[in-house]
């Protein structure tokens, strides 16, 4: 294989310096890397397209461009081992290819003479030699061998031609850059920041495709957990944001709001920032950080609205703020340690009528789980569970949001505190409430202290169930005659669960309960019990964390005249934009 290496002359080398330049901006522009993980496929590779020949760059604050390949696509792979289809294998007796190498003892100065050597070796001994890149400088490796056996044959042939070689194993050590030919380009050590891009003269600028997607600036790839091999997009701030915005609100929404959700995802991204990140990136490219889906996501509206904020960021006592964000609050935002644990000053909770006032379609919604599936859940996130008998909602915030989530079960109590519980639920809110037809309330005339269950009005107190039905004269099993009485401790207790089971005491005797619906008279008069429901049923409002700012609530104080700083100081207390 023949790697042909464009050479640079001075002029256009000066060419290239001033366009990176006005590409990157002034040297105090911020810039972010971005964890790509859509559209990516595999953990073991991913394509890259140029837009023209590809450029190799090694990241030290800003890319510096290392050397440029006559390759407009390329695939990055991990150094280990693959099947003929190059398939990542973890079994190495069906590999074909793999991270054995023989490797020249001699290091090169830059990657064109370290080229040139590797093609008059392929020529001679009829295999791939290619550059490999370390911190030391440039190697010759020869071979992608699945055995070891195979690169000692090679050793040993060149040692005969007088060549000081030795064969080494570099399982998850490199990232390997293949051609078109499936023949190696070159490869490079997995602790340098190299990062690959291409001149777009459309955009009259640097991007790339990763997986045939586009982006802004530059595309570096690492190999993380010793199995991975991640894609990280390497990009200034507003170029960033360009990709953000529209996928954080929807782009026809009013300019203000625009503007106000593009200066929050500027003060989060940059709240972010992380030098020393141990796997190389500040954010990932979802939900986990914002949405972002580089170029091809782009519209006119919201990168105007990018330009029009450039470089505003939101403070609070002249420090950044972590400008959380959510869809919509349904009716009032919520303070950070009612979901999180710290407490921040700047996000406090906020009436919010104009979510309410915005046609949110998550002002207000309901949802349906099979007893079976909240028990899978449960399983999923680390318990044990066989039966769930009921949920309780034992505390909520000033704000409506649940704060601790009791589920009783055949293991016991599992309790789940602020945003953990509507997550193992999979709820839009942590404002919710549940109810089940099997969870009823049991007590008898020691249990239920009306007077001091109720405040001075009549109303129930918090600690007094909500929902489901009180039962009085219900007791778990007979007691035995010679029995122990119970303590006057487990007598007076609120119990809880299914009717199905029980034993009701009657005018007739004892009788255990086992009807899918029975007929209950109270005070209220008669009321017919479902004790076969395994439907818990859940009611709530909002979308999202509840923190900060609600996008449908700026939307919709856009719609009303409100300026978008307006909007952010709303939802932010005591903050300045600047």
């Amino acid at each position: 294989m023949k790697k042909n290496i464009l050479k640079i002359t001075a002029m256009s080398l000066l060419i290239l310096i001033l366009s990176i330049s006005a590409c990157f901006g002034a040297s105090d522009e911020e810039y972010v890397r971005i964890r790509i993980r859509s559209p990516r496929v595999y953990n073991e590779q991913s394509s890259i397209q140029g837009y023209e020949d590809i450029t190799v760059y090694e990241l030290d604050g800003k890319p510096e461009e290392l050397f440029q390949l006559n390759e407009d696509s390329l695939c990055l792979l991990l150094d280990s081992y693959f099947d003929s289809e190059y398939s990542y294998t973890q079994e190495k007796n069906k590999a074909s290819v793999g991270p054995n190498h023989v490797v020249l003892d001699q290091l090169y100065s830059s990657f064109e003479k370290a080229d040139r050597v590797a093609n008059e070796l392929e020529e001679e001994f009829r295999e791939d030699f290619f550059p490999q890149l370390s911190n030391d400088g440039y190697r010759i490796y020869g071979g992608m061998y699945a055995d070891m056996s195979g690169a000692k044959e090679l050793m040993e042939e060149m040692v005969d031609e007088g060549y000081e070689v030795e064969v080494v194993c570099t399982d998850m050590q490199n990232v390997a850059a293949y051609d078109d030919n499936d023949n190696v380009a070159f490869m490079y050590s997995n602790d340098m920041d190299i990062y690959f891009s291409s001149y777009n003269d459309g955009e009259d600028r640097e991007m790339i495709k990763i997986d045939k997607k586009p982006y802004r600036g530059f595309i570096g790839f690492k190999i993380i957990d010793n199995s991975k091999l991640i894609s990280i997009n390497f990009v200034d701030l507003e170029s960033y944001l360009y990709g953000v915005v529209p996928n954080e609100i929807s782009a026809s929404w009013g300019k203000e709001s625009l503007k106000a959700q593009a200066v929050a995802a500027r003060t989060y991204a940059v709240s972010c920032l992380s030098p020393y990140a141990s796997y190389g990136y500040d954010m990932d490219d979802n939900q986990n950080s914002q949405v972002y889906m580089g170029y091809s996501s782009e519209k006119e509206s919201t990168n105007e609205a990018v330009d029009e904020t450039k470089g505003e960021m939101i403070y609070y006592e002249d420090k950044l703020i972590q400008a959380f964000y959510h869809s919509t609050s349904g009716g009032t935002t919520e303070n950070t340690e009612n979901v999180w644990s710290s407490k921040l000053p700047y996000a406090v909770a906020v009436d919010d009528e104009y979510s309410d006032r915005s046609d949110s379609p998550y002002n207000e919604w309901q949802k349906s789980y099979k007893r079976s599936e909240i028990i899978k859940m449960l399983n999923d996130d680390g318990n044990n569970v066989d039966e769930l008998y009921s949920i309780e909602i034992a505390e909520i915030s000033e704000n409506n949001r649940v704060l601790k989530c009791i589920f009783l079960t055949d293991i016991g109590e599992i309790v789940y505190y602020k945003e953990d519980a509507r997550l193992v639920l999979g709820l839009m809110s942590q404002w919710f409430t549940v109810e089940n037809g099997t969870v009823y309330y049991f007590t008898n005339e020691f249990t239920f202290d009306k007077s001091s269950s109720t405040t001075e009005d009549g109303d129930l107190k918090q600690e007094v169930p909500s929902r489901g039905g009180i039962l009085d004269h219900i007791i778990d099993e007979i007691p035995e005659e010679d029995g122990e009485s119970e303590t006057a401790d487990a007598v007076n207790r609120l119990d809880t669960g299914s009717v199905t089971g029980r034993h009701v005491i009657s005018s007739s005797g004892t009788k255990k309960l086992t009807q899918e619906k029975i007929s209950v008279i109270s005070s209220s008069g008669v009321s017919v019990l479902d004790t076969d429901s395994s439907d818990y049923n859940f009611q709530g409002r909002g979308w999202g964390h509840g923190i900060g700012m609600s996008q449908y609530g700026a939307k919709q104080m856009a719609e009303e005249g409100f300026k978008y700083d307006e909007i952010l100081e709303h939802y932010y207390t005591g903050v300045t934009i600047k």
